[in-house]
């Protein structure tokens, strides 16, 4: 059963910053709840990679980009491409970004600038 999850470097940066984030402005439990309801999307997401909405892009290197939001956080959306065995979670990010900006010079592989 697929359940392989990839994390991108920017990724895993914006998880800790968005975690560092709710400790500072929202306290322990809202910070940790982040981070397990993250985990959790990532987890359903790895098993069912073509749950969420393709973002359209028509450069091939990024049109397998997909975005899902994180449950008790509708402002935050995962940015991922489904992978044979699981997913590779490309960046997590306020719904407001300019997300084409993102990935305006997009290399293969790589998902963003």
């Amino acid at each position: 059963m697929p359940d392989r999850i990839d994390k991108t470097d920017l990724a895993t940066r914006d998880i800790e910053e968005l975690a560092a984030y709710f400790l500072a402005e929202a306290g322990t439990a809202v910070a940790l709840r982040f981070v397990d309801h993250a985990e959790h999307a990532f987890h359903q997401l790895s098993l069912m990679p073509k749950m969420g909405a393709l973002l359209g892009f028509e450069n091939p290197a990024i049109a397998d980009v997909r975005r899902w939001h994180i449950q008790g956080f509708p402002r935050l959306l995962i940015l991922y491409r489904p992978l044979p065995d699981g997913i590779q979670v490309i960046r997590v990010i306020d719904a407001a970004c300019d997300i084409e900006a993102l990935f305006h010079d997009a290399a293969p592989g790589t998902g963003t600038r």
